[in-house]
């Protein structure tokens, strides 16, 4: 290697450390959420909603397995075997997967052991309404999350009792374990 490139190797690594991991977690997960939205409105415009929510939804949900698959090999655990461990990689997977800038929310476990996700701010939504086609979108998290259960061989529902797009002041989901995988929203559809 020349010395010029050995040099450049040795600034980046150098520039590279400087910078916060944090910081760092959130360009990637700005850059990963631009694609997302970009992608997606290219396929509305050359196929229409309905398809473009459709493939979405399966898109977001290979996503999802993915991810959590990688992120439950880093933190170690094979399969949750305990509630505590699925309600660890759920709040891992929105610390390492949702930027501070793009989201606001809050996750509480209730006294029964289920999970209530609080959203105040949403990516999706708040682009979809810049720009006045928010009623027309099908939310990607049901999908993505959908995606997440399944890596981690969990059967859960989800329950929408209230979301930004029909004029709430947030999104309202009941996260609890079950038998069989259904993520359902109060119209019964899937994903929103």
């Amino acid at each position: 290697m020349q010395e010029k490139e050995l040099a450049l190797r040795a600034m980046t690594r150098n520039k590279l450390a400087e910078i916060p991991q944090s910081s760092l977690m959130e360009m990637l997960a700005k850059s990963r959420w631009a694609c997302d939205s970009h992608w997606m409105m290219a396929f509305v415009i050359n196929t229409g909603w309905e398809t473009a929510n459709r493939a979405n939804l399966e898109v977001v949900r290979a996503v999802g397995k993915a991810e959590m698959h990688r992120l439950m090999a880093l933190a170690g655990i094979r399969e949750p075997s305990t509630d505590d461990q699925f309600r660890l990689l759920i709040m891992m997977a929105m610390v390492i997967f949702t930027t501070s800038d793009y989201w606001e929310y809050e996750t509480r476990v209730l006294p029964s052991g289920e999970m209530k996700a609080y959203i105040t701010q949403c990516y999706a939504y708040t682009k979809t309404k810049s720009i006045g086609v928010e009623k027309d979108y099908q939310c990607g998290c049901f999908g993505l999350r959908a995606g997440w259960y399944e890596a981690m061989g969990m059967s859960v529902e989800e329950t929408l009792l209230s979301c930004l797009k029909d004029g709430d002041s947030r999104c309202e989901i009941l996260v609890e374990r079950r038998d069989s995988l259904i993520c359902r929203q109060r119209d019964g559809r899937e994903g929103r």
